[in-house]
């Protein structure tokens, strides 16, 4: 008994680097399992004639037509999913770099916390030392320092004019 052969591969695949055909075929191919497995439900094997009524039906310009649409879909998706990553892997590696850049620029002029401990030390020990100074000069010399806090007071407006 000869083979009936169904000639859709040619029909969607043009050449060896299609790859809208070659997903397109396999999506035949997927089309064509579930169909058999359908039909095999009632645990009866399907002869190649009892497939000519399939093949014909998905060798027709709108099922061909159909299979590269979807596939078409399938790489525009894939190639959407690999771009949003890619932008994602960008930003997050330009932030990156930045932080390091911004460390590296701050990082010299910035003063280690145990210089600004040093920092407040000294400067407090000079502030005591002032304050001393002004103690003992109030206290023990012949001089006299007021300090005196006056708020001014406004002066009263004139209504009108003399």
């Amino acid at each position: 008994m000869q083979r009936n052969y169904n000639y859709i591969y040619s029909k969607l695949v043009e050449n060896d680097t299609d790859l809208i055909g070659h997903i397109a075929y396999s999506l035949y191919k997927k089309s064509k399992v579930e169909y058999i497995e359908k039909q095999n439900e009632g645990g009866k094997t399907l002869t190649d004639a009892e497939l000519i009524p399939f093949n014909d039906f998905s060798s027709s310009e709108s099922s061909i037509e159909s299979y590269r649409i979807k596939a078409e879909l399938i790489v525009q998706g894939f190639i959407d999913n690999v771009l949003d990553e890619e932008l994602t892997n960008y930003k997050q590696q330009a932030i990156t770099q930045q932080a390091e850049i911004l460390k590296n620029i701050i990082a010299p002029i910035t003063p280690s916390f145990w210089k600004n401990v040093w920092i407040g030390i000294v400067s407090s020990f000079i502030f005591t030392l002032v304050l001393a100074a002004l103690f003992f000069i109030k206290t023990f010399g012949d001089y006299k320092i007021n300090f005196s806090f006056e708020q001014k007071k406004p002066e009263p407006k004139q209504l009108y004019a003399q």
